[in-house]
């Protein structure tokens, strides 16, 4: 090796043109010079672009549709209307059915049917029988077809009865364990409830006859007596495995005493699916407390009957008859009118108004009402609350007062679907009214009927209409000058209706 001195070194850089001078880049390991290929830096550069350039196309959205056309939009609606109509024909009734509004007066459980404490459930018998309502008092054991008399008029038939004398006093229930489903029902029959022909008697009379298809329906079906002093039940239990060639017709009878007032009734409960029911004049000689009826499938007619809380339901069958109640009175059904004639009586001394709800689904409602309340002075409080509704069938409701009665405070509404709805009160009345309705016509008319308040006879009857069209009047009538809203308790009254007419009318 030659070293250079210090002087021939300085020589040899100074003799280096001055200039930008060119190099190329250190080469990559293994990387020939030169070579087609990237090294491996830009090959990777390369790689995450692509990488990056996929992913920004797999998550571009999706281009815009185009606006639906026309045709479909009318399509669209058309079947809404549809909708719409088949919601109003269809599951209107079904929520007539499921979710009638409770009543503000809610009614104890009633004594239902017993389970006799020593037999076992077998699988003739329906299991819901042992969830009734267990009413008698411990240690009563059901006494099951102690039949007085039995006999076979012909074939396979059996006919049976037996009857009991039972203090007038204290609970009565009546009850099966038999479901009715509709069509042709397979236990049958009647309850009568009257006073009794014979003078001489001084109990009440429970009795019942049971006719059978065959002897091996008679000897699996069971009617039970649970008696004590205070507590009266007749059951009849039918078994589950029945055949459409079985029947069963059971004729009872619950006859009081002839005696006025004479009988104290604190429960009178029934509940007979299949059963018609039927009561007589039973107003001047039982006091009944609280009388449940229920019956999905059969009629119930009365003659006269008076409660304190009183409550008649059925299902696809008519209620009619006379009623009074002086807390509550519940009259429902659902395929059948109701045609009642209703006295409703509020103490004075009460903290409540007296309630009345009548309720049908596909059938006429015609109630008549008599409203008493000796009021000594204008009510701080309603005295009595009305409700009255139906679906498909025409409502007539006519509220009067007793002759003896003062002006009351009434609440009323009366509600209808597909058919009018006609509401009467008279000429004591006082308070606003309001009718409407969808696409029928509302009309209110006031009669001529002298009235005068008895609070105050030098104070003139008044009618003011505050809103009038075809679908909607609104309103107040009363004596002299229209109290300014929460400083006295007015009365109330509501008439509405979907596609029928509504109507009300003031005799005075």
């Amino acid at each position: 090796m030659i070293i250079l001195d210090e002087e021939d070194q300085q020589k040899l850089k100074d003799s280096i043109v001055a200039g930008p001078t060119l190099r190329y880049p250190e080469r990559a390991a293994g990387r020939r010079p030169f070579s087609p290929l990237p090294d491996y830096e830009t090959s990777q550069a390369l790689a995450f672009n692509g990488f990056n350039d996929s992913l920004i196309s797999f998550h571009k959205p999706p281009p815009k549709r185009r606006i639906i056309d026309s045709k479909f939009w009318r399509a669209a609606l058309s079947a809404l209307g549809v909708y719409i109509l088949l919601s109003i024909v269809i599951g209107i009734p079904l929520v007539v059915s499921k979710t009638r509004q409770a009543a503000e007066q809610q009614y104890a459980s009633y004594a239902y049917a017993v389970p006799w404490p020593s037999k076992s459930t077998t699988p003739d018998y329906s299991s819901a029988m042992n969830d009734l309502v267990d009413a008698y008092h411990s240690g009563v054991e059901p006494v099951c077809n102690h039949w007085s008399s039995r006999f076979s008029p012909g074939g396979n038939i059996t006919i049976a009865s037996m009857s009991q004398n039972v203090p007038a006093t204290g609970q009565f229930s009546v009850t099966s364990n038999y479901t009715y489903v509709g069509g042709q029902a397979i236990a049958t029959g009647d309850l009568h409830v009257d006073i009794n022909p014979n003078s001489s008697v001084t109990d009440a009379v429970l009795s019942v006859t049971m006719q059978a298809s065959n002897h091996n329906l008679f000897n699996r079906t069971l009617v039970c007596f649970a008696l004590t002093t205070n507590f009266s039940d007749l059951s009849l239990y039918v078994p589950d495995n029945l055949s459409t060639t079985d029947s069963l017709l059971f004729n009872m009878t619950l006859l009081f005493p002839q005696v006025r007032k004479g009988s104290d009734v604190s429960v009178l409960a029934t509940y007979l699916p299949a059963i018609w029911q039927t009561f007589g004049n039973l107003v001047d000689f039982v006091d009944f407390r609280k009388v449940s009826i229920e019956g999905a499938g059969a009629k119930v007619t009365v003659g006269s009957l008076q409660a304190n809380r009183l409550l008649v339901e059925t299902a696809l069958q008519p209620i009619s008859g006379e009623f009074r109640a002086t807390e509550s009175l519940i009259l429902a059904t659902i395929q059948a009118p109701i045609t009642a004639n209703i006295s409703l009586y509020n103490s004075p001394q009460s903290d409540y108004p007296t309630y009345l709800d009548i309720s049908t689904g596909n059938g006429n409602l015609t109630a008549n009402v008599t409203v008493l309340a000796p009021n000594k002075f204008s009510a701080p409080r309603p005295n009595f609350i009305a409700n009255t509704r139906t679906f498909n069938g025409g409502l007539s409701v006519n509220i009067v007062h007793d002759p003896s009665s003062p002006p009351t405070t009434i609440k009323v509404r009366a509600t209808n679907d597909l058919a009018p709805a006609k509401v009467t009160l008279d000429e004591k009345y006082e308070g606003v009214f309001q009718v409407n309705t969808l696409l029928g016509s509302a009309a209110v008319v006031r009669g001529s009927v002298p009235s005068i308040d008895p609070w105050n006879e030098d104070l003139d009857r008044q009618f003011d209409v505050d809103y009038s069209t075809d679908s909607r009047v609104l309103g107040w009538i009363g004596w002299g000058e229209r109290p300014m809203d929460g400083f006295e308790q007015p009365g109330q009254v509501v008439v509405e209706t979907s596609l029928g007419d509504a109507h009300l009318s003031f005799d005075g």
